[in-house]
Order: C-alpha cells, then sequence, then structure tokens
C-alpha cells in the first residue's frame, strides 16, 4: 500500500512539469525564434527558476538549443517529427500516387489532418508548375480558410464544425477578402461540399490561387482522415482543366483510402 502511494505521489508530482515543458516547447514553435529563460516564465506565469530548471533539461535532451538572445527549438523535435511521419504509409502512397497522375503530377499538391480549428500539413508536392506557397510540411494553417482544412470539417459530425467556432471566434482569420468570417458561412460552404464531394479555396487564402481538395477517411485500417489537394492559378483553371484536375484529386483519393472500407462499401 505505501508503495502504490509512493508511485501515485511520484507521477502526480511530474505532471506539472511535463505540462509547463510541453507549454515551453509550444511557445517557442509559435514564437518562431530565440527566448530568453525570464521572458518565457512571464508569459507563461511560471516561477523563474521552475522555468530555468525545464530549459535546462530540455536543452540537455536536445529539445532546446541555447542561443545567445535566449533557447530556441532543437533539432531533436525534427528527428522525432520525421519519425513520425515515416511511420505514416499514406505519405509514401501519397507522393507516389502524385508522380503517377497525368495532371496533378505536374501541379501543387499538399496532404493535411484537421486538428481543431486548424490544419497540419504532413506532405507536400511540388510539379512543373510550382507555386510560391506558404504552407510547407509542419506547418498550420486555419482550416476555415483553406480547401483541406473545409473538406475535412465536412466529414464531421454535422454542426460539430459550427460549434468550434462558436466556442473560439478567434478561429475566424481573414487572410483575404474572401475568407468565410461568419458561422452561417461556414455552414452554408460546408453543405456545398457534402453535396459536390469536393471543397474550394477560391482566393481565400492566398489572391490569384485557387485550391480544391477531398477528404479521405480511413486508410488501412486508420479510422483517422487525411485531406489531399490540388492548388493552380486562377488564370489556368479552364472547365476542362478543372475537370481533369479533380479526376486526378478523385484517383489520388481512391487511392489512399481505405481498400476494406470501399469493399464494404460495395455490399
Amino acid at each position: 500500500m505505501i508503495e502504490n502511494d509512493i508511485e501515485e505521489s511520484e507521477r502526480t508530482s511530474l505532471v506539472p512539469s511535463v505540462a509547463r515543458a510541453a507549454a515551453i516547447l509550444e511557445l517557442l514553435g509559435e514564437y518562431g525564434g530565440s527566448m530568453a529563460s525570464n521572458e518565457i516564465a512571464r508569459q507563461l506565469g511560471i516561477p523563474k527558476s521552475t522555468t530555468a530548471n525545464i530549459c535546462l533539461e530540455l536543452e540537455s535532451l536536445g529539445f532546446l538549443v541555447r542561443r545567445e538572445a535566449g533557447y530556441r527549438l532543437g533539432r531533436k523535435l525534427v528527428e522525432l517529427g520525421g519519425q513520425y511521419l515515416s511511420g505514416i504509409d499514406a505519405l509514401r502512397e501519397y507522393y507516389d500516387l502524385c508522380s503517377s497522375l497525368p495532371i496533378l503530377s505536374r501541379e501543387s499538391s499538399r496532404i493535411a489532418i484537421l486538428d481543431g480549428t486548424d490544419v497540419l500539413y504532413l506532405g507536400k508536392y511540388e510539379g512543373r508548375q510550382q507555386i510560391r506557397l506558404t504552407a510547407n510540411i509542419g506547418d498550420r494553417f486555419p482550416a476555415i480558410c483553406t480547401a483541406t482544412g473545409k473538406a475535412l470539417m465536412a466529414l464531421l459530425p454535422p454542426g460539430e464544425a459550427e460549434e468550434r467556432y462558436r466556442e473560439k471566434p478567434s478561429a475566424f482569420v481573414k487572410l483575404t477578402d474572401k475568407s468565410i468570417t461568419t458561422v452561417a458561412g461556414l455552414s452554408k460552404d460546408l453543405a456545398e461540399i457534402r453535396e459536390r464531394g469536393y471543397a474550394i479555396d477560391n482566393e481565400e487564402t492566398t489572391p490569384g490561387v485557387i485550391c480544391f481538395a477531398i477528404a479521405v477517411s480511413g486508410f488501412r485500417g486508420d479510422t483517422s482522415a487525411v485531406a489531399v489537394s490540388a492548388t493552380a492559378l486562377v488564370q489556368r483553371v479552364t472547365p476542362e482543366f478543372r475537370q481533369s484536375l479533380l479526376n486526378d484529386l478523385f484517383t489520388l483519393g481512391k487511392g489512399l483510402s481505405n481498400p476494406l472500407a470501399q469493399s464494404d462499401r460495395r455490399r
């Protein structure tokens, strides 16, 4: 009994330190540069001595590196991120399929997952028609502005996406004049996505750029969903090119989807 109490006490004492370490990593990730430990402590409301000790431990493990101005994220995080991504079979399949498709192989594409009101980009494919896009691997973007984000939100149970934005109004981010900024606008767009089977970012993220995306439910037995996209300059998208691009996008989605789920739907 005493031994169990000691183990429980140790676990309880570790929880705040782990949470604070995670908060420090997230803060530095959002900041994007070096930050002194006393500034980290101020922003997170953690005692300075505790912050300094946690930063030292994270530095010794390679999660942080020290610079003259303070701390910044270390290479160990990149290694862990790479190990995580390498374990996702969908990524390998994604790149292979993109390069094999007649139209999409020449265009720009992304693969992403939904995280709250953000999309997290897991991979990017650049064809010969490269577009200067800001979304890179590991980047987060407001889901409301992106085709991948809206395609994934359309898979959620009715009303769930809208509720996320009611609870967090700050998630409405206006990147261009065409960005959706209301719950009503989101509901209308999601209904249209469910009806036609794909999402559109029509200059909602970047002026002059249009993006199409579809969501894929489950891969190799996984119940999670990913979204894949195809991006082009608005001026290039004729009705014929648009249809060819969508055909390739649906072929890509079929290649990434769970074959067992497809079999179940045919029964």
